[in-house]
């Protein structure tokens, strides 16, 4: 069934205010064509969802949501991703062909993949792209709109170009799944291409810190059915772990006593 005009609304209201941090209900109301009493009511349906905090005139996102640029993200649980992405390229073989989604653990892993040879990676970051342009490796970055935000290029070109692909691994990455029957992202151009990695890999596994275990993000983009494996690091919470394990197969990285938070 599709979505009715009230649900895109809102989710559209949703991604603004994860976008810009905030919103006010009379810019919105003239931006959609709508009363600001129609605005109000969708505030208040997602502050009940526990998306966004109500202000004078508007809303804000809930500090869980707000995307965060990639630099910000890449200086977070170093020792964490950077083990992560030893054990993921521990998994790839020889001349593998490779989709490697935008993120800052997927950067992680292009960083020991571009010292490797063989390989064909696609990619829709263009930091990874760049890690990777003086390797022994093919690199394709398929094209797109450039989301600040991330420098991932989304939008029609980018699925497009993975519906021509065949992988033979997609690592993807996920802003948290707090209370989700998947993996989540907070951009929905970001979602519909990794639905399309999903689709154009023979196996798709989620790499993420264990701090994704307790963080929200808006739109999930596919249900744990649809991953072969999550690979995370020894710090999930116990009931957290196996509570996803009756979902999904899970891989833990030890992460070093000296070295956890």
């Amino acid at each position: 069934m599709a979505p009715s005009f009230t649900a895109l609304r809102r989710n559209k209201l949703m991604q603004m205010i994860v976008t810009e941090g905030s919103a006010k209900v009379a810019e919105v109301a003239q931006m959609f064509h709508v009363s600001t009493e129609t605005i109000r009511k969708d505030l208040l349906h997602l502050e009940r969802e526990g998306l966004v905090h109500k202000s004078h005139g508007g809303a804000i996102a809930s500090s869980d949501l707000v995307e965060r640029s990639l630099a910000a993200r890449e200086s977070e649980n170093v020792t964490a991703k950077g083990l992560l992405a030893q054990a993921a390229v521990s998994l790839v073989a020889e001349g593998s062909v490779i989709i490697l989604d935008a993120g800052s653990t997927t950067l992680a892993i292009a960083k020991l993949l571009a010292v490797r040879s063989g390989y064909t990676i696609i990619t829709n970051s263009v930091s990874i792209s760049q890690v990777l342009a003086s390797s022994q490796n093919k690199i394709l970055l398929v094209g797109g709109e450039v989301r600040g935000s991330s420098l991932a290029l989304v939008g029609l070109w980018s699925t497009r170009a993975f519906e021509m692909i065949k992988a033979d691994v997609a690592f993807l990455g996920t802003d948290g799944f707090l209370s989700r029957n998947g993996p989540c992202t907070s951009s929905v151009e970001e979602a519909a291409v990794k639905q399309a990695m999903l689709r154009s890999s023979k196996r798709a596994i989620v790499v993420c810190d264990s701090s994704k275990f307790d963080k929200e993000a808006i739109i999930q983009f596919c249900p744990w059915k649809e991953v072969d494996l999550v690979l995370t690091d020894s710090e999930v919470d116990l009931q957290e772990l196996e509570q996803l394990e009756k979902l999904v197969k899970v891989s833990q990285v030890p992460i070093p006593a000296s070295s956890a938070c």
